[in-house]
């Protein structure tokens, strides 16, 4: 059974974005954005590699708490 493995990136604008790391699954990515938005708010997203699909997007803004976490529907 191949595993699954995802890649967390930061949006820098509406054409690009920077990779940062990759993780071995969806708790670990999102604990890790959570951690990210801490230091470096923004929007992150989170690619499965084997798709190349975008399966979360979190937005942290400064002072706001806890990072809204989207599930991205799968086409």
């Amino acid at each position: 059974m191949k595993l699954h493995h995802y890649d967390i990136v930061r949006q820098d604008d509406d054409r690009s974005a920077t990779w940062l790391e990759a993780v071995s699954d969806l708790n670990t990515a999102e604990c890790r954005i959570k951690e990210l938005v801490s230091l470096w708010p923004g929007e992150f997203q989170v690619v499965d590699q084997q798709s190349h699909q975008i399966v979360a997007r979190v937005k942290g803004l400064p002072n706001q708490g806890t990072p809204v976490v989207e599930p991205q529907r799968v086409r």
